[in-house]
C-alpha cells in the first residue's frame, strides 16, 4: 500500500495552472527574440538618416531618432500628439500655419479651413505652387508631396529627434539626396518613418 496522499482537486488545479504558466513563459522566452527583432526600431528608437547613410548603427538606443506622425494625423485638425499638443498646436510649434476655420464651418474637418502655409513656401521647391500644406494632406493622399509635407512637419515639430532634418526633407524633395539603402524610392522610405 502506498503512503502517498492523493492530491485534492484544488491542488491538482494549482499544479495544472503552474504548469500552464511555465509553458507560456518558456514559449514567450523563445518568441521574445523574434518579437524584439521585428520591432526593434520602434522599441529602441529609429536610426537617423545620417546613421543609415553612414552605416553607423552603433549608438542605437542612445541619441537615436524617433518616428514621426502620419499624414493622417497632420491633416486632422482635432488630433493630439503623444506629447499632449493638439494638431493645431503641433503645426504652430513646427513653425507652420494650418489655416483659419471659416465661420460656421465644422472645426473637425480639414476642408473647413482656409489659408495656411503654402507648400512652395515651406519646401522651397516648385515656386508658383499655390496649394497649402493642409490642402495637400487633405486632397493628395499617397502622393510624394503628401509624404514630404508630413515629413517636413515631423522634422520641424520633433526638431533634432525625428529621423530627418528639415534640410534632409527638402533634399529628398529636390533630389539632392536619396533614400538610404535598402529603400529604392522616397515614398517607401518616408512611410517607414511614421509610428
Amino acid at each position: 500500500m502506498s503512503n502517498q496522499k492523493k492530491p485534492t482537486q484544488d491542488e491538482t488545479k494549482k499544479n495544472t495552472d503552474v504548469e500552464q504558466r511555465r509553458r507560456f513563459i518558456k514559449g514567450a522566452g523563445i518568441a521574445a527574440p523574434v518579437v524584439l527583432t521585428l520591432s526593434s526600431p520602434s522599441v529602441f528608437g529609429a536610426l537617423c538618416l545620417s546613421q543609415m547613410m553612414s552605416g553607423n548603427e552603433s549608438h542605437i538606443g542612445t541619441g537615436s531618432c524617433t518616428l514621426g506622425l502620419s499624414p493622417g494625423f497632420w491633416k486632422n485638425p482635432v488630433g493630439s500628439t503623444p506629447q499632449g499638443d493638439t494638431t493645431l498646436e503641433a503645426w504652430s510649434k513646427a513653425g507652420f500655419n494650418y489655416g483659419t476655420c471659416q465661420s460656421g464651418k465644422n472645426k473637425n474637418k480639414w476642408d473647413s479651413y482656409t489659408g495656411g502655409t503654402k507648400f512652395s513656401d515651406s519646401i522651397a521647391f516648385g515656386a508658383g505652387d499655390t496649394r497649402t500644406m493642409r490642402e495637400i494632406l487633405g486632397k493628395y493622399n499617397g502622393t510624394l508631396d503628401w509624404h514630404l509635407t508630413a515629413a517636413l512637419l515631423n522634422a520641424n515639430y520633433f526638431k533634432g529627434k525625428y529621423i530627418l532634418s528639415s534640410d534632409e526633407v527638402k533634399g529628398l524633395c529636390n533630389h539632392s539626396i536619396f533614400p538610404p539603402p535598402p529603400f529604392t524610392d522616397v515614398i517607401t522610405f518616408l512611410e517607414s518613418t511614421w509610428t
